[in-house]
């Protein structure tokens, strides 16, 4: 069974609203889906137009479900690509688990501070 990462329609018409959910790659696109990670709403004024778990999403990635190309950018904006990385240097040993969260806060830090 194949498992993506994609977006799932919900809303009014012309106002969509997404939920990022894990689903079997031959399910419809609005059908069954097996977790949902969070939201996700093009409309908002602010930066940030996603709400992510991403605890939930790196486990999901490491098991081998695959992002769509959108949802793979919605990941790197929000650092879910970043922490993985991190996160496989801590399992090969290059890092410790207290140097990857640095590494991350540190990040997460910088990306408000250029957003705002």
């Amino acid at each position: 069974m194949s498992l993506k990462i994609r977006l799932k329609r919900i809303g009014k018409k012309h106002k969509p609203i997404y939920h990022i959910v894990v689903a079997n790659s031959r399910s419809p696109r609005d059908g069954k889906f097996i977790e949902k990670l969070g939201n996700y709403n093009p409309h908002k004024e602010e930066h940030n137009h996603a709400i992510l778990n991403i605890n939930k999403s790196i486990s999901w990635l490491v098991k081998g479900a695959q992002p769509t190309d959108t949802v793979k950018s919605i990941f790197r904006k929000n650092g879910v690509l970043f922490k993985k990385h991190l996160l496989e240097g801590v399992k090969k040993g290059g890092l410790t688990n207290e140097e990857a969260n640095q590494k991350f806060n540190v990040w997460l830090v910088n990306k408000k501070s250029n957003t705002t």
